[in-house]
């Protein structure tokens, strides 16, 4: 099934691919964050964002809020900081201009996440889970746009954004991975939907951050280039482990959205 014909019942069909070893435990939902001027008839884009190391996905919001000197905002309800990031995040013009419908996936990254393989897996295929409940329950109840569903996160959530979004070209239009090593990839089926579908996927690295990683991420660039997917890498001259700034991120959700 191509993306461009992608419905709720579609979704509903969706299925992750299995990971060997005892299963994760069932994941907790994540929480829709709508538009400040939301209209119910418009179907609208949907981000994901998942978790780093250590906290929730909620902190890439207050990230970008302190970026932007809006830190008294911190404990505002989630739907009061994207307002407030609205003209950092979603520029009028672009993909992303009318905004998105953003989902803050449930979960606290963990050193633990990825400790072994085995555990890496079963963390990748329990947050999988999770993003595919997400988008199945948005889609039941609101209007999105089915054709332009991604995931995005930094660190552990960019990682974790970069397997989901190899692993299920029919359902997500791509990832928006930053500061991550980007090590999985995709079974060859997957490569050819990834390819076929005109998935996409704009990474981003710090410039100072760990030589590993950075070699790494440019390993996983040069193999979407041989895939022939589209891509986007991005190096932040002087930046540390740390996500794209919102101005580099708005560009990313103008990419990974286009057509």
């Amino acid at each position: 099934m191509r993306a461009a014909a992608l419905t709720a019942a579609a979704l509903a069909g969706a299925a992750c691919h299995p990971f060997p070893g005892r299963l994760a435990p069932e994941p907790a939902a994540g929480v829709v964050v709508l538009p400040p001027d939301y209209d119910p008839a418009r179907a609208y884009p949907v981000v994901e964002l998942l978790p780093p190391t250590g906290n929730t996905s909620g902190t890439l919001l207050q990230i970008y809020l302190s970026h932007v000197g809006l830190g008294r905002l911190y404990a505002e309800p989630p739907e009061r900081q994207l307002a407030a990031l609205r003209p950092y995040l979603f520029p009028d013009t672009g993909q992303a201009g009318r905004g998105v419908v953003l989902i803050l996936s449930g979960g606290r990254g963990s050193a633990d996440d990825y400790r072994t393989a085995e555990a890496w897996a079963r963390t990748i295929a329990r947050y999988e889970r999770q993003v595919l409940m997400d988008l199945r329950t948005l889609a039941a109840t609101r209007r999105v746009d089915t054709t332009r569903m991604v995931v995005a996160g930094f660190s552990l959530g960019g990682d974790l954004s970069w397997a989901i979004a190899l692993r299920n070209p029919g359902t997500l239009r791509g990832a928006i991975v930053m500061a991550s090593r980007a090590s999985y990839r995709p079974a060859s089926s997957d490569a050819r939907a990834l390819a076929e579908r005109g998935s996409r996927f704009f990474l981003t690295m710090g410039g100072a951050d760990d030589p590993t990683r950075r070699r790494l991420a440019r390993a996983a660039a040069a193999e979407l280039e041989r895939l022939g997917i589209a891509y986007r890498f991005e190096l932040i001259a002087g930046a540390g482990h740390e996500p794209a700034p919102p101005e580099l991120f708005a560009q990313a959700l103008d990419f990974v959205l286009g057509r």
